[in-house]
Parts: structure tokens; C-alpha cells; sequence
């Protein structure tokens, strides 16, 4: 049984558990090192044979709510997003990024998926409700629920606003944190599905259609729309290129911001995900596994790979953040966060 490719994202969460036979797929990685050309033209070079390969050392497992997706780290904390599927609601859990102590969990909406922290608050995507909702660190309670476009997921914060993307509706939507409304809506690709502010600007992947669009958050105007191999989802900001991993094709694609071109693409484990830079080495999480692989972004060689677990399929979108010195990754099927060290490069 395969994921059918470009699902909606709330169709892939409720086969997530189905497809956990395909841990076996990743076992492909056996061959030297290899060098190829994408799609696109500029050469690919492969995962293996280029550093050392080991167990990532997890170094605690912390229990959170049903069905943890998404992660953020600041204002001091760690904010895993508990999409408790199968819920009226779900929840935020707060961590202690020294301790690991869970220090409170906070009800949102119906089906959260990300999280994003800025302009003093934590806000986060509720996709089966169609809002998002606003927390207050100092309280740890919900202070607004706002009404936004359909099938909201990634967050950003960038000049002043809050930028939500909308699965559904194609589109990216700008929150103004001082009425908590949605002000603005931008049009991008199908099936858009992360967004992160970098270089000045907002980048949206969309999903569907392999693009990246770049926004000017001043005016929203698109400033570029950038073709990727299929399936680009979280971006990262890395040795100044936006990398985007490409799931569907197992890799991590790195543009230039002086010229909108992809001018690197880096072969992966099995369906990478989530991006994290420690400020030398970019750390790729798959969504088997999970597995890593440690990208030099100033050479876009991978460095090391490890494997934090052996899960089979354990996320949809296995996002993680760096904190500490540590590497944080939510594993959705177990309701836990493992945090584990990177393997050395």
C-alpha cells in the first residue's frame, strides 16, 4: 500500500498509520556514493559513502499529547503541536528545553498541525476549523482564535505580520497581530503547505505543483515563483541558499536568493522533511525512520547520516528543531518528542 502522491494533507495524516510496513523502503542506501543530474540540470550528489554513519544518540523521550506534528523553539521553550486526530480539539505542549519537563499543555483547535513564535506570542494552525490560535506565553492561555483561509498549516512571522498558509485555498493569508484578523491573502501554487521568512522575504512551498513562490511581505507582491522536483515542504535558511526538501523524491534542493535558481540538489534517505541548521552542518529528518543526514551547506555534501529510530512510517511531515545543541523531533505515533544529539561530522 503506497501514499498516493500529492494527497491533501489531512488525507495523508488519517493514512499515517496504515503505512507503517513502509519502514522496509528505506533500506536502499547500500551503494557507494552516487552523482547524477536532476530535472532541473544542476548535479545531484548522493547520500552515501560521504561521512560517517551511526545511531544519533537520543538522549530523552518526553511524553506529550496524541498525535505531536509540529515543533517550534523560543521564548524559551520548546511548543509541540498535538494534532489529537481523533479529538473535539487538540493541544500545544510547553517543554523545558533543559529539563524536558512538560510544563503545560494548552488546549487549541480541532486538528493543529504547526507553530510558529513571534510579535510576543505563540500562534499556531487548527486545519479542520480554519483558524488559528493565539497563545500567550506568559499564561499559557489562548487569547484569540482567528478566522482564516481553509485548511490553514505553516506559520511564519516576518515584518509585523503573522503569515498562515491555507492548503485549500491556495493560498498564503497575512494575520495583523494588533486586531488579530486576516488582512491579506496571496495567491501560490496547489496544495501549498510550509512558509518561512528568510532573506527578507516570505517563501511558500506548494506542494502539489513543485514551487516555490517568493513574496515581498511589505506590499505581498510575488517577487519570483521557483520550480522544484516534486513534493518541496519545509525550507531553511543555510550557508545564504533556501534549501527546500523534496519528499517525493528523496531530495533536498538548494536556491540562490540572488538569482530565484535552484543551484544544488543533494540526495537523501528515504522522503525527507524536516530542515534544521546548528550553524554549520543542515540536518534533513525523513519521514522513515526517523532517519538523518547532515548536509554542508557551503559544499552541499552530506557530511554524516544516522538513524534516530526505527519507526517505519512515523510522521507525514517529520518537522524537528535545533535547541541546546540537541535535535528535537515530535514522533507522531508514539505521542512523544525524542531529543537526540546530531552524529558528529
Amino acid at each position: 500500500m503506497t501514499m498516493e502522491r500529492g494527497a491533501p494533507r489531512l488525507t495523508a495524516l488519517a493514512l499515517a498509520g496504515a503505512l507503517a510496513l513502509l519502514g522496509a523502503c528505506s533500506d536502499d542506501g547500500d551503494e557507494g556514493a552516487t552523482s547524477a543530474m536532476s530535472p532541473t540540470g544542476e548535479q545531484v550528489t548522493g547520500p552515501t559513502g560521504t561521512g560517517p554513519e551511526a545511531g544519533a544518540v537520543v538522549e530523552a523521550t518526553i511524553e506529550v499529547g496524541a498525535d505531536p506534528i509540529g515543533i517550534a523553539s523560543d521564548e524559551g521553550s520548546l511548543w509541540v503541536v498535538n494534532a489529537d486526530i481523533n479529538a473535539e480539539r487538540g493541544s500545544v505542549s510547553r517543554i523545558d528545553p533543559v529539563s524536558g519537563e512538560v510544563l503545560a499543555t494548552i488546549r487549541v483547535g480541532a486538528v493543529p498541525l504547526e507553530v510558529a513564535v513571534g510579535e510576543g506570542d505563540v500562534w499556531v494552525s487548527n486545519s479542520a476549523e480554519d483558524t488559528v490560535s493565539r497563545i500567550d506565553p506568559s499564561s499559557n492561555e489562548v487569547v484569540a482564535g482567528i478566522d482564516v483561509c481553509a485548511a490553514p498549516e505553516g506559520l511564519a512571522v516576518a515584518d509585523g505580520s503573522i503569515w498562515v498558509v491555507c492548503e485549500d485555498d491556495g493560498v498564503v493569508a497575512r494575520i495583523d497581530p494588533g486586531t488579530d484578523e486576516m488582512v491579506d491573502q496571496v495567491e501560490v501554487g496547489l496544495q501549498p503547505r510550509f512558509v518561512t521568512f528568510a532573506f527578507g522575504d516570505i517563501w511558500v512551498s506548494s506542494y502539489f505543483d513543485g514551487t516555490i513562490t517568493r513574496i515581498d511581505p511589505a506590499n505581498g507582491k510575488v517577487v519570483a515563483e521557483i520550480t522544484t522536483e516534486q513534493g518541496p515542504q519545509i525550507m531553511a535558511e543555510a550557508g545564504e541558499l533556501l534549501w527546500v526538501s523534496c519528499t517525493d523524491v528523496d531530495h533536498v534542493q538548494a536556491i540562490d536568493p540572488a538569482t530565484n535558481e535552484v543551484v544544488a540538489t543533494v540526495e537523501t534517505p528515504v522522503a525527507p522533511d524536516g530542515l534544521a541548521f546548528d550553524g554549520s552542518t543542515l540536518w534533513v529528518a525523513t519521514e522513515i525512520g526517523p532517519e538523518l543526514a547532515g548536509i554542508d551547506p557551503s559544499t552541499q555534501d552530506v557530511v554524516a547520516t544516522a538513524t534516530v529510530s526505527d519507526h517505519g512510517l512515523i510522521n507525514t511531515n517529520q518537522v524537528m528543531v535545533f535547541d541546546g545543541g540537541s535535535l528535537w523531533l515530535p514522533i507522531l505515533d508514539d505521542g512523544v518528542v525524542l531529543r537526540a544529539t546530531p552524529p558528529a561530522t
